[in-house]
């Protein structure tokens, strides 16, 4: 589907071609000294781990403020260039649900997630990105890298990172777009998760476009593959061609209802209207999805 909000090419970015460091400096509204400080030795991050789903921890590197600001304006900037219509995550008018509806109805979906997909993008993929696709010059080039990144790698708690991720391997991205397209398959991206489908989705392109991502630097995992049943891309269960709240969503749901209807505390109530609120919204949004295109 076409990106529903305001988007350029990669030449009309404001980063294209960047020619001085002081333009840069204009750019993102800082001084040369904020700048020197923001690519010095300082360490400008802090780290703590955070539990995930499967009770694992996940460090997350946070900036600091100062340093997360640039980072937010740096974003906004490649958040407005046309991205490729594979990826839906982080692109603005486009939502796990349109990412779900592009698989809805083929016989076979496959995917697979890249494993550390933010620790595991390097500086020198974030360099090559700025130099060789931005045409922007070797010391401007390494200014925008170091901002991007923390201990040579990108950072997880950045709000650059997810699009940054995208950019730093857009060769990646496009080999596989047209692998899958010379195949007759569809293929998106929701940062790192990549879902292949169609009437048939032969081995021997799962193959290639895992060469490809192998040649990028970055590795997969969680790989799973439906035929003829039920799948769960991004939230969402693709079954029969229809879009599906997930069973676990639907028991969330009436597990709050029933606390809500027990529920005599004001305060308390009124947070649990606003959660309701959230999930039959996810509920809706799913449905809208099989709606005619």
């Amino acid at each position: 589907m076409p990106n529903k909000a305001k988007s350029y090419p990669l030449e009309s970015s404001p980063l294209y071609g960047m020619p001085t460091r002081r333009k840069l400096a204009e750019l993102l509204r800082i001084d040369m000294a904020q700048m020197r400080h923001m690519t010095g030795r300082q360490h400008l991050y802090s780290h703590f781990p955070v539990p995930k789903k499967d009770g694992s921890l996940r460090l997350v590197d946070n900036p600091r403020d100062e340093l997360k600001r640039v980072q937010r304006r740096i974003a906004k900037y490649l958040g407005r260039v046309t991205p490729l219509d594979i990826l839906y995550c982080p692109v603005k008018g486009r939502s796990y649900v349109d990412n779900a509806r592009r698989h809805r109805g083929h016989r076979v979906i496959h995917s697979l997630d890249v494993q550390k997909y933010f620790p595991s993008t390097k500086s020198r993929r974030v360099y090559w990105f700025f130099h060789r696709v931005m045409l922007c010059p070797t010391d401007v080039a390494a200014v925008l890298t170091k901002i991007a990144c923390c201990d040579d790698r990108l950072p997880t708690g950045s709000p650059l990172s997810p699009i940054m991720a995208y950019f730093a391997h857009l060769d990646v991205w496009e080999k596989v777009a047209a692998i899958a397209k010379a195949n007759g398959c569809v293929v998106t991206i929701w940062i790192d998760d990549i879902t292949i489908s169609g009437p048939r989705v032969p081995t021997t392109v799962v193959w290639q476009i895992k060469q490809a991502i192998h040649a990028g630097g970055l590795r997969y995992h969680k790989e799973k593959r439906a035929v003829d049943r039920r799948a769960e891309v991004t939230g969402v269960v693709v079954r029969n061609g229809q879009l599906l709240v997930p069973n676990r969503q639907r028991v969330k749901l009436q597990n709050l209802k029933r606390i809500k209807d027990r529920e005599r505390r004001p305060e308390a109530n009124k947070s649990l209207v606003g959660r309701l609120a959230g999930l039959n919204g996810q509920v809706a949004q799913i449905a809208t999805g099989n709606l005619p295109e």
